[in-house]
């Protein structure tokens, strides 16, 4: 029977009625309501493990409106930033004054279902699977976790040759992260860190770019060089491997370092472990529009949640406060590291004089573009990054796209992601509308201010586009194929500001019409912009010299 108020007095423990319960990714969301005669504050509620004097975990994030409480938890980041251990993990409170936590009492179960609500994920461990219930014991809502073989697993090649290739390359990845590890550990025992020492570093650009280069420069124009030691190490390029010399500066810099500023994925970061080393992540794209990181825990290629990968950020940055629980989800880190600062790269997007001064930029690099519609083809890669990005060029007709440029007196600029290694080859006899975006190396968020019509699928390119009010189109001719591969935060169809085509004759027919569906970009721009001025580089510089 449902657990109600007695007439006699109030429940022994706070008492809720389940409205509704859901998954997004790795993360359940339970939305309730206190129970008649009973009260729950958010703040007091935390999942406990039965039987386990360890730490018990607070909802990821927690909020109340219109008198419905809905308590979120990451899964995979419980107690130390990992999976929540198998077993019972209780909902209970703390109560002023007295010891421990009381379970709190499902009332009215409502929607809740165990076998409609579980959900599982294929670990490298096993088949982790999360069941959300009410426990008969004590009525209180529980999440039942365990982690069991997966029988769907493939099964590693136990051939004689198959075992020797994964201890060559085990013992090869132990001794490149030992070596590492007791380099750094070394000159962490040597350096003397003075507060002052702030390293700028990127796996994936050969010299200061980007937001770091923009922060870096800021810091410089403000002064703060004379009172900060500003520090750089880059690698030659994104497959290049660093030179012996720089092998041996990186730990050495990195163990003198106060402040670590990176703004990709860089697996030596993840080594750090020094609590007075602080690390800022000033990732480098704009929002959240595809799955990354932790949040394809579970599926092909994602990552395993016991990994560190992410988790020593002290501060990561998005654009708007919209985006920090895909963020800290992305990273595995609290949502209170996530800080909504603005993205440096786009500040350009709102100061007068810059905007100008790109604008000349992008025209002097492509001349053909004065005076006449320009469009701009920048789709993203397919694969799994750098070394096995592709994009299917079959799905571009060069004849038909010319003589729609001719129609309309435009030029049409295809940008490739600079991951895809194939060449555009546009046939000469079209090059004269048909433009390659890399023969010049102008960074692409200059070349935006030229561009009357954005044409893209599944790129972060949008959010920075969306500021200038301009229509875009979305050519996701493998839409059903990439959510299943990569997925969104957001369904597509109702995230994109702009009309979605899967043919390249949709695509032109949609330019003949302009029916672009311009009317959803200023609310998007409003959406994911929190700040719409010039002033997230400042506000970055802050964050990083705040202490």
């Amino acid at each position: 029977m449902p657990h109600r108020r007695d007439a006699g007095g109030p429940c022994p423990a706070p008492s809720i009625d389940i409205l509704a319960l859901e998954w997004q990714r790795i993360q359940v969301t339970l939305r309730v309501r206190p129970a008649a005669g009973t009260a729950l504050d958010p703040a007091a509620v935390r999942l406990e493990r039965q039987g386990d004097h360890g730490r018990p975990m607070a909802p990821t994030n927690a909020s109340v409106r219109d008198g419905v409480i809905a308590l979120r938890f990451n899964v995979m980041q419980g107690p130390g930033q990992l999976p929540l251990d198998p077993g019972r993990w209780r909902l209970a409170v703390t109560t002023p004054g007295k010891p421990g936590r009381a379970p709190v009492v499902v009332a009215d179960p409502g929607p809740l279902d165990p076998a409609r609500h579980a959900a599982a994920f294929s670990l490298a461990r096993g088949r982790y699977r999360v069941v959300p219930g009410v426990h008969p014991a004590d009525r209180s809502f529980s999440l039942a976790v365990s982690l069991e073989p997966d029988p769907a697993a493939a099964e590693p090649d136990r051939s004689a040759a198959g075992r020797a290739r994964r201890l060559v390359l085990r013992a090869l990845r132990r001794a490149r992260v030992g070596t590492f590890r007791i380099l750094f550990r070394v000159a962490r025992l040597a350096a003397r860190r003075d507060g002052r020492r702030i390293l700028f570093t990127s796996d994936s650009r050969a010299e200061l770019g980007g937001n770091l280069k923009l922060v870096h420069d800021r810091m410089i124009e403000r002064g703060l060089d004379r009172r900060y030691e500003l520090l750089e190490l880059f690698r030659p390029g994104i497959v290049a491997r660093r030179s012996l010399r720089d092998r041996l500066r990186l730990p050495w810099l990195l163990a003198r370092a106060d402040t670590i500023v990176i703004d990709d994925y860089q697996p030596v970061i993840y080594s750090v472990d020094d609590p007075d080393v602080r690390v800022i992540q000033l990732w480098h794209a704009v929002g959240a529009f595809k799955t990354v990181g932790y949040s394809r825990v579970g599926r092909p290629g994602g990552p395993s949640p016991y990994s560190r990968v992410h988790k020593n950020y002290t501060r990561a940055i998005v654009s708007a406060t919209a985006d920090i629980p895909m963020y800290a989800e992305a990273f595995g880190i609290p949502e209170d590291r996530v800080v909504a600062t603005g993205i440096p790269r786009a500040d350009r997007f709102f100061d007068p004089a810059a905007a100008e001064a790109a604008r000349a930029a992008a025209l002097a690099a492509f001349p053909e573009a004065r005076g006449r519609m320009t469009i701009l083809f920048a789709p993203t890669f397919r694969g799994h990054g750098a070394r096995s990005a592709t994009y299917d060029y079959d799905r571009l007709d060069y004849a038909a796209l010319h003589a729609l440029c001719v129609e309309r007196d435009a030029v049409c600029i295809v940008r490739m992601h600079p991951f895809v290694r194939e060449p555009l080859a546009v046939p000469e006899m079209f090059g004269d509308r048909v433009l390659d975006g890399l023969r010049s190396s102008i960074d692409v968020n200059d070349l935006l201010f030229a561009v009357d019509l954005l044409i893209t699928d599944y790129s972060s390119i949008v959010y920075e586009y969306s500021t200038l009010g301009r229509p875009m189109l979305f050519y996701a001719y493998d839409l059903e194929e990439y959510v299943s591969s990569r997925d969104f935060y957001v369904p597509y169809e109702e995230f994109v500001p702009g009309r979605i085509v899967r043919t390249f004759a949709e695509l032109l027919d949609a330019i003949r019409r302009e029916d672009y569906e311009v009317e959803k970009v200023a609310a998007f721009a409003e959406r994911h912009f929190d700040h719409r001025d010039a002033g997230s580089t400042d506000r970055v510089v802050d964050l990083i010299v705040s202490g």
